[in-house]
């Protein structure tokens, strides 16, 4: 009795959660949903494709624009960072910047899952959990590692 009780409260938070997000995020597409808490900094750069999940945990750090496509699985404890820091000039001439992210249609990123800015990870690739992304995936491929290397296509 105590289980569907809790159940039943787990998915209208994850209702009451989709809805919120609904509102803040640049777009939210249909059948897309938040499954257990993130972490989105500011949600009005942020964009969610159809049918998309992001699950416990995810941080995204939007300064610039993420852009995730339609049927998306994002696993939990995952982080997509858009800022970095410019080291490129001396120490006291350096300054925070942001690229964007984008994250095509029907991507697996698994879970723990670290994004770097400026990152492109190309239609139905799957990231391998505990990957550090620092440079674009191509489509139909898998990635694993730190930092993430293509294994093979899929």
């Amino acid at each position: 009795m105590v289980y569907i009780l809790m159940s039943k409260l787990g998915r209208i938070k994850n209702k009451l959660r989709t809805y919120w997000y609904k509102k803040q995020f640049l777009h939210f597409g249909k059948g897309a949903c938040i499954l257990g808490k993130i972490f989105v900094l500011p949600p009005k750069n942020v964009s969610l494709g159809d049918f998309s999940f992001l699950n416990e945990g995810v941080y995204l750090n939007a300064r610039e624009k993420i852009t995730i496509g339609s049927y998306v699985h994002i696993s939990p404890f995952c982080i997509i960072n858009t800022g970095k820091l410019d080291y490129t000039k001396k120490f006291s001439e350096r300054s925070h910047i942001a690229e964007p992210v984008i994250i095509e249609d029907g991507v697996w990123i698994g879970s723990g899952v670290i994004i770097n800015p400026g990152v492109i990870i190309g239609k139905n690739s799957v990231v391998g959990s505990g990957a550090v992304v620092t440079k674009n995936i191509p489509p139909n491929s898998l990635a694993v590692g730190v930092p993430a290397k293509v294994v093979r296509e899929i």
